[in-house]
């Protein structure tokens, strides 16, 4: 990474193990997503244990005649596999080793998220398909604008797989936009996921008054990798000249102010709840899709023509597939109003910590979703993320209520 994190890495990774598997021989699954650790690594150890699903259900032989189409025969592999996938047995030499792999992964991706996403998706190669692209984001629950403008780019460009410097180039145009509707201080905020991470750490509550502090070599990896090189530059000079260590999300913004002004003079206000860490998946604004989308048909122009007869317009060389048909724009709105008055108090209360409009929110993001597996995902990361049970009756009810909408519009 050019700066060892070591020491706030081994904490992270001694306070999961403690608030995990201790000193016992294994641990499930269910256990695991039930601790009071930070939900990133929940969401790592619930991919991979999907993925260990996925990969042996590959190798299974299926009769053609038997029906694992039908809707019931569906329902009841969805039950299935989630028995299967929260009663996961770690023994703990494997459960050890793959706390050490989450929490390294999760830092490296709250600090550099490019990088992170460009080796982890393709390693070696220089191609991924569309849909180990996608099964490979479920890893990542912060910097939410990533994930969901990635698939959202793949679906509907309805592209197969793509290259290396295709993605690399996206993931540029994304971060490009983002940083251009973000203020200072909301730049600086950004930070408050990586914050939150080394803060799960902590064995005691942080001073309520006092502002929690992000090493400044970790602050100057995050600009890095947006390219941000004047704010690196100043980092590394407040570092080098000024003896500065760390730094709070207020003194990161007004430096951030100064740079883009070029006013050093310059100071950002900042209230006590811009100032504290952060685990909510949905830190960022919603950013714009549309002007990203725009970016990246621009740079095809430059394409050569051979590539524009083969490639799906505004990604060069990329393959394109069918996508067969989708459910309704529409499914959110029809779900919303089929679920009874006394259910929809019932998830609030249960699901949404007595939030109403966090719910019409999951709603409305349910309805983007063009199938059952990605609308299933998002609840995986929603229970996760709201440390529900999957298996308590108000989960297992809200599940079956939207995979019975998903099944009816696909069907």
């Amino acid at each position: 990474m050019g700066y060892i994190f070591e020491s706030e890495i081994v904490a992270i990774v001694n306070t999961v193990r403690g608030r995990t598997i201790g000193e016992s021989d294994s641990i499930r699954l269910r256990d695991v997503l039930r601790a009071d650790i930070h939900p990133a690594i929940k969401a790592y150890f619930m991919a991979e244990v999907k993925r260990i699903l996925h990969d042996e259900r590959a190798l299974e032989l299926r009769s053609k005649r038997l029906p694992y189409e039908l809707p019931e025969t569906a329902s009841l592999q969805r039950q299935i596999d989630i028995v299967l996938v929260h009663n996961y047995h770690f023994e703990q030499q494997d459960f050890e080793s793959l706390v050490d792999e989450a929490v390294h992964f999760q830092f490296n991706y709250l600090c550099r998220p490019q990088w992170t996403l460009l080796n982890f998706i393709y390693g070696t190669q220089r191609k991924a398909s569309a849909s180990d692209l996608q099964r490979k984001l479920k890893y990542c629950v912060d910097y939410t604008y990533f994930p969901d403008l990635i698939r959202r780019y793949v679906e509907e460009r309805g592209l197969a797989e793509i290259t290396y410097e295709e993605f690399k180039t996206l993931l540029e145009r994304i971060d490009r936009e983002v940083v251009a509707q973000h203020s200072s201080l909301e730049l600086a905020r950004m930070t408050r996921a990586l914050l939150g991470f080394v803060d799960a750490a902590k064995q005691t509550p942080p001073d309520e008054f006092e502002q929690p502090k992000l090493p400044v070599n970790a602050a100057i990896v995050f600009f890095e990798d947006k390219q941000l090189d004047d704010i690196k530059a100043r980092l590394e000079l407040e570092r080098d000249k000024n003896n500065v260590q760390d730094v709070t999300v207020s003194e990161l913004a007004t430096l951030i102010e100064k740079v883009r002004t070029g006013n050093e003079d310059a100071k950002i206000e900042a209230s006590l709840q811009d100032l504290l860490p952060s685990i909510s998946r949905r830190e960022e604004k919603r950013v714009q899709f549309d002007n990203i989308v725009v970016s990246m048909d621009e740079t095809q122009q430059h394409a050569s023509a051979s590539e524009k007869e083969t490639s799906t317009p505004g990604v060069p060389g990329a393959k394109k597939i069918d996508q067969g048909p989708h459910p309704p724009a529409d499914i959110h709105n029809d779900l919303y109003e089929e679920i009874s008055d006394s259910d929809r108090k019932l998830f609030v209360k249960k699901l949404f910590r007595r939030d109403g409009q966090e719910f019409r929110k999951a709603i409305d993001e349910l309805g983007r979703f063009r199938s059952w597996q990605e609308a299933s995902h998002y609840l995986d990361e929603l229970f996760v993320l709201n440390n529900v049970d999957p298996f308590s009756k108000e989960a297992v009810l809200f599940t079956d209520q939207i995979f019975t909408r998903y099944r009816t519009k696909e069907l």
